[in-house]
Parts: C-alpha cells; structure tokens; sequence
C-alpha cells in the first residue's frame, strides 16, 4: 500500500498532505509549547480531509552526538512499544528514528512532544527532532472492494475451506479478507486468527498480526505456532523480553522444538546475556545435533 509523508522537523520544511497544497510548517520540537502552532498546523490538515480519530504511522526523530546515548533512548523507548526504525548518521550527529501507529489531535500530539522531549533529556540525548506522519493513499480501495465482494460470494459452509485454499496458493491478500469474514463469522476463530496474523506478516503489517496472534494464544495459550511467531515478530522489533516469553512458552508447549531453543538462544544473545544463551544453545543441539543455526551461534558464543 503506498504512503504519503507529511513531516514536522525542528528545521521546518516544506510538506505535501494529499498532493493538494503545500504547508510550511515550524519545529515541534522547539514549539510544542505553543498550542496555536500545532493547533493552526492540525487545522490545515482537517480541512484536507485528515481524520485525527484514526491511528495512522507517528515517526518521531531523536539527534545525538553520542552513539551510545542514542542505542539506550532506543532500547528506553522499545520498552514502550514504540518500534525501532533505524540509527543513521546525519551531518556528523546520529539521528535515531522509531515509530509507533497512533491517532493525535493537535493537544496530544503536544503532550506526546513534551513527553518525547522529557524522555530525551532524561537519558541524555540532546535534540528530539520531530515528527513524520506517514499517510495511506486509498488508491487501492477498490482492489480491495472487490476482493470482498468476491469474498462475500462465498457461501458460508464453504468459506473456512476457500481462505485454506487462498492460503496455500500464496493468495494471500484474498486469504486475509476471507479469514476476516470468517472471524466476524465466529468460523473456527484460533485457526482463522492465526492463518490471518500470518497473511499479514507476509503483508509487512508487522503490529496487526501481532494483534491477531495474541489473540491466538488468548484462545489457546499452548498453541505452539502462534508463540514461536510471536517470538520471532517481537525479537525482529527488538524487544527481547517479550521475544524470549513467547519462545519460552513454545518450548514450554514443544520441548522438542530445536528451533524454539535456537532462537531462545538468539534473543538471550541479543539481549547480551551470553550465559543464558549458551545453555539454551546447548539445549538446542540436545535436542538436535545437526541444527546449523545452533552449531554457527555456539561458535560465537565460545
């Protein structure tokens, strides 16, 4: 799905909302005192057709000289559930970028620079540089309009079978509307649940299939799958406590799950405790000494 930037940096720049006019805009940063400035700025968007109600992509933007300062805000604000983005180098200074889906009408979107601001300070970091919002474009709507027409044409005897069958084929955007229907249906909602949390990490919605797996485990909190992907979506965001609980609980469900014990392993070493990871390394290779992801991190562990 293709997206639209509307960006608020500390510098001020120039912004396209919708490709129907350009707003010049200044710092968040420096002005998120001023209600009127964001007030004035939210307004403009509003009159363009911006629906404050609904979560859209926040991404906000941290400046510091210090590498090492930039890697801790970046591990305070995983804890938080904002999502890592990138550390890149920007005119001698490293700029820190994480996102988190969010809907702001121009008061909390002050509060949230204040928040951000204080939360900078506190560990260090000298500048919280802005924010970016990233806006869907409905260009596809009416692909997926038809989609769940198609969809809806299905009887409902035969609709669980069809999104298996969407599934297998790698249809997998047809799979998503059918499983969608087939939830809001109460049709074999664990399975349905976890066949579309999956179509969406194929899609690139990282935090809609974490939403749909959670409920999953809610359902079924020893279905093996749903913890082991959960794992995996959690350790790709970085956050590895709750990486390393979902493993935890995969290998709780299925003690013979090598890879489960593989990337225990991986996320214990992410975290930087090798000691841990080192047994659950063991354990892996325990359980099967031909795991070569096992065997190549134990070469580093030792």
């Amino acid at each position: 799905m293709k997206v639209r930037n509307l960006s608020l940096y500390k510098s001020g720049i120039a912004i396209v909302f919708f490709a129907m006019s350009l707003v010049s805009v200044t710092s968040f940063a420096q002005k998120c005192n001023h209600a009127s400035e964001v007030q004035t700025l939210f307004a403009q968007l509003k009159s363009n057709g911006f629906n404050e109600l609904e979560p859209v992509d926040y991404h906000y933007f941290f400046i510091d000289s210090d590498p090492k300062d930039i890697v801790h805000l970046k591990e305070v604000l995983i804890k938080q559930d904002y999502q890592y983005v990138g550390i890149a180098k920007v005119r001698g200074k490293y700029q820190l970028e994480v996102s988190k889906k969010e809907a702001h009408t121009a008061g909390s979107a002050i509060e949230r620079g204040k928040e951000l601001k204080a939360i900078a300070i506190h560990n260090n970091v000298e500048i919280f540089d802005g924010f970016e919002l990233k806006l869907e474009d409905n260009s596809n709507d009416t692909v997926e309009s038809d989609l769940k027409e198609e969809v809806n044409k299905i009887p409902s005897p035969q609709l669980f079978k069809k999104a298996l069958d969407f599934y297998n084929r790698n249809e997998t955007e047809k799979a998503l509307v059918a499983f969608d229907r087939c939830i809001n249906l109460g049709i074999n909602p664990e399975t349905s649940y976890y066949k579309r949390g999956n179509c969406k990490t194929a899609l690139g919605n990282v935090n809609g299939a974490i939403a749909d797996l959670e409920s999953v485990v809610r359902l079924n909190p020893k279905h093996y799958e749903a913890n082991f992907n959960l794992g995996g979506l959690y350790l790709d965001k970085e956050n590895y406590d709750r990486a390393i609980g979902y493993y935890q609980r995969a290998v709780t469900t299925n003690p013979q799950s090598d890879n489960g014990f593989y990337r225990l392993a991986e996320a214990y070493q992410r975290k930087g405790d090798k000691k841990t990871a080192l047994q659950y390394c063991e354990k892996s290779l325990d359980v099967n000494p031909g795991n070569s992801y096992a065997k190549e991190l134990l070469k580093k562990l030792n």
